[in-house]
């Protein structure tokens, strides 16, 4: 008999989630917003701000507007940069409008589970219940909250993780993801761990994105990389930008000293995770999986590096989930390193939920976590560096 999907634990706990906020919201008499606020989701009004700010440039852009010009005003006079690459207009040609903002957000939700199950692939009932605490995590949950397109940036590389035994066909999908945000690039990576590495195909495709993404910023307006200090945000230069904000003087360098460091410490934790990996493969007949991990990992690296990002970025982790939770279920050596990054991860992911925001020692220590998460993370790719290549070739073999 056929061990029972966890899958269908995963779609009952994101029902049960949505059940509790809709009860809430009606015996409360509160907003959605509040009930999520008091679920540990940053929501702010209105649900699906994200989608609405896109909504509102694809309206413009509809009747002949200009949302690329600098002094682009929404209906409520509030200028609105166009930091975004120009294809996101294209969505006014998909119907999305101020109007379809609701219809839109509930359907990017409904893709992102979707992709979600296609990631997870059959998994046990254990399993099922831990992608469950990841994906009704306030980190995660911010995503769908914001309706933010990252999420069809997540779903394009499932849609490369599905297609990697074709590379053209996957990296089109990843070069897809990088024409509208930049960071997808480093997911190219994958194309590098095999046993033979596609070494044309990978120059093809970054230069591919770094020319798509070039022009769509030099047609986007007034582009900003700035995100703004929030405590919803993770990276590098964070913990000396929430010092700056806090009102100490810092010296105007020291963001980018941490962001330099970030970057060497990302070198050597790659390097001492491949020095002290074990023997073989650490992921035993999983191929799936480690082509995850080598598709989002390089990403969530990347976001990290770049300063500060929003916290729902960290959906990219979603896909190392499959390759560590496989390691720590196998019984290897060194598979507490797994159940280290698990905690992490979910330590940083519930953050909000139990923390006090407004708190400088929280919201450091917060920093704190993210920079373990970050280094556990780098020292795994080492580790898994080689039985990478190693479990490739046993699988081509098997496959010809």
């Amino acid at each position: 008999m056929r061990s029972k999907d966890g899958r269908w634990i995963i779609i009952l706990c994101a029902l049960l989630y949505l059940f509790m906020v809709a009860v809430l919201t009606g015996h409360s008499h509160a907003s959605r917003t509040k009930v999520l606020q008091g679920l540990g989701v940053p929501a702010m009004e209105p649900l699906f701000g994200d989608t609405m700010c896109i909504a509102r440039w694809c309206d413009a852009y509809g009747i002949g507007e200009d949302p690329r010009a600098a002094d682009f005003k929404d209906p409520a006079g509030k200028i609105i940069t166009m930091n975004y690459p120009v294809y996101f207009l294209g969505l006014h040609y998909f119907g999305l409008s101020t109007g379809t903002v609701p219809i839109a957000g509930w359907l990017l939700g409904i893709l992102f589970l979707g992709s979600t199950l296609l990631l997870v692939g059959r998994c046990s009932v254990t399993e099922g219940l831990i992608w469950s605490a990841a994906l009704c995590s306030p980190v995660v949950m911010m995503v769908m909250e914001r309706g933010n397109l990252d999420i069809i940036i997540y779903t394009l590389l499932v849609l490369a993780l599905l297609s990697r035994n074709r590379p053209i066909v996957s990296g089109f999908s990843i070069l897809i993801a990088t024409a509208l945000k930049f960071y997808p690039l480093a997911a190219f990576v994958f194309l590098l761990i095999r046993p033979k590495p596609h070494w044309i195909l990978f120059l093809v495709f970054v230069v591919g994105g770094v020319f798509s993404i070039a022009f769509g910023m030099a047609t986007a307006g007034h582009a900003s990389s700035t995100l703004g200090l929030s405590s919803c945000c993770f990276g590098s230069k964070l913990i000396p930008l929430i010092l700056a904000d806090r009102g100490l003087l810092i010296d105007p360098l020291l963001p980018g000293i941490f962001q330099g460091f970030a970057f060497l410490a990302l070198v050597a934790s790659v390097g001492i995770g491949y020095i002290v990996r074990p023997r073989g493969s650490v992921v035993r007949g999983c191929e799936r999986s480690l082509t995850a991990f080598w598709i989002g990992v390089p990403i969530y690296l990347l976001v990290f590096l770049s300063g500060d990002q929003a916290d729902y970025k960290m959906i990219m982790l979603l896909f190392a989930l499959p390759a560590l939770l496989s390691w720590r279920k196998s019984n290897e050596a060194n598979g507490c390193i797994a159940s280290i990054w698990l905690t992490l991860l979910f330590l940083y992911s519930y953050w909000l939920f139990f923390s006090d925001e407004g708190s400088l020692r929280n919201q450091l220590l917060r920093q704190v976590v993210a920079w373990a998460l970050f280094l556990t993370t780098s020292l795994i790719a080492g580790m898994l560096m080689s039985g990478a290549t190693t479990l490739f070739k046993k699988f081509r073999r098997t496959a010809s």
